[in-house]
Parts: structure tokens; sequence; C-alpha cells
């Protein structure tokens, strides 16, 4: 199934005007998309970092709602266990001693 995604200019070609363009992706087609922040001529953008079957690599910086949603949901995943302690993913540290 095809779906639109925005993908980045070269980011060494000075002269285009826009920051990216719409392509369209096969998402059966995808191995893999993680959430990245992308240095753009002096800025910080959230985008996404997509690979695909064939070793062709995107960085995204708008992706459909559906994979959007997916990767936020953070009731499909499990809590970690770690030396009897949980942790849920809420927190990004962790005061676990490991001895």
């Amino acid at each position: 199934m095809l779906k639109r995604f925005n993908v980045l200019n070269n980011e060494n070609d000075q002269s285009l005007e826009g920051i990216d363009y719409s392509i369209l992706l096969n998402l059966e087609q995808i191995v893999s998309v993680k959430t990245i922040n992308i240095m753009y001529r002096g800025n910080i953008i959230k985008g996404f970092w997509i690979r695909m079957v064939n070793g062709k690599k995107y960085k995204a910086t708008r992706v459909p709602n559906e994979i959007n949603m997916l990767l936020g949901d953070e009731n499909d995943l499990t809590d970690v266990e770690i030396n009897g302690a949980t942790f849920n993913g809420e927190s990004s540290e962790m005061d676990i001693s490991l001895q």
C-alpha cells in the first residue's frame, strides 16, 4: 500500500527552495522507522529515519498518521524489569544500581 511521506532534500544542496518534498513509499517495503532529530541549516527538526528493504534510507520530516501513532503508543509495550525495579518508559532516567 502506497502512502505519502515528506522526505528531506539533500542537505548539501543549498539551492533548493523547500525543506522537503513528497514521495510515495510502499508501507510493505519499510524495514524500520525511528524518530530522530535532524540538523538542517543550523536548526533542529524532529523527524524520522526510514529504512527500506532495498537498503535505501530516507530522513522524513512527515509520515502518515498511522505510523506516527504506532511510534507514540506506549500502551502496546511491556514494562522492563531491571534488578527487581520496573521501568515503563515514562521517565528518561533510571536510578537503578547495578550492584
